[in-house]
């Protein structure tokens, strides 16, 4: 049987492998979505999410598994979602041009 502070630890890290998860996924969908609703991509703009966060809630910190990192969502998705402008801005004119229908 597992003591409480073997317990703690696994469940632990379990905890900050999924926030880092989440951050993750946080980052690359707003980035994606953000990209999509600048307007010079040729896809279609979408709804997302209500707000911009910049941090991880201090709710789903954790002093020991997840402690504040001082690092940006922001500065993360905006970085992102810039990336993808450049590299898909003007692909639908350069799908049109190979298609012969500029």
């Amino acid at each position: 049987m597992s003591t409480l502070t073997e317990l703690r630890t696994d469940a632990g890290a379990r905890y900050a492998a999924a926030v880092a998860e989440l951050r993750e996924a946080y980052i690359e969908l707003a980035g994606i979505e953000a990209a999509m609703n600048n307007g010079n991509v040729p896809d279609r703009a979408v709804v997302t999410f209500r707000g911009d966060a910049d941090r991880i809630p201090h709710e789903l910190r954790h002093p020991n598994f997840y402690p504040e990192a001082g690092d940006s969502l922001r500065d993360a998705w905006i970085a992102r979602r810039d990336h993808l402008i450049a590299q898909h801005a003007g692909s639908q004119h350069r799908t049109e041009r190979a298609n012969g229908t500029d």
